[in-house]
């Protein structure tokens, strides 16, 4: 079940690399953005790297990972993956992503799984992340 919001974060493409295969495009690319958390959430930075993999029908695919340093000098990493649709530059999709840390006051995060809703443009996106509850 869908829970409280934790996040919004604003993130821009930083590079790209494209190969063109059978099955359709495949982009690696990387993206930094500011996170803005909400509640207990915390803000900070956010440095992401990752694959997705686009169908001719604008259907797509991808894994990311990415690591968060807080404003408070904690860091934080996370493992996401998640379905997109895509239509010329225009994007969303909606990821899962989980998290790990080693600081004392955020290892409530080290059971935390979230759903990011993707919007925006190839070139840059807005993410909305929500707790998931069971």
């Amino acid at each position: 079940m869908l829970g409280e919001k934790l996040f919004e974060e604003k993130a821009e493409l930083g590079s790209s690399f494209i190969e063109v295969t059978d099955e359709g495009v495949m982009m690696k690319q990387s993206f930094q953005g500011e996170i803005m958390g909400m509640g207990k959430f915390p803000s900070g930075m956010n440095m992401t790297s990752g694959w997705v993999k686009v169908k001719p029908t604008g259907k797509a695919w991808g894994k990311w990972n990415g690591m968060i340093m807080t404003k408070d000098g904690d860091m934080v990493v996370w493992w996401g993956h998640g379905n997109s649709m895509r239509s010329g530059p225009k994007v969303s999709g909606l990821m899962t992503i989980t998290y790990m840390t080693m600081s004392e006051k955020l290892k409530w995060m080290n059971q935390l799984l979230v759903v990011a809703e993707v919007h925006g443009e190839m070139n840059n996106v807005m993410v909305t992340g929500h707790e998931w509850k069971l």
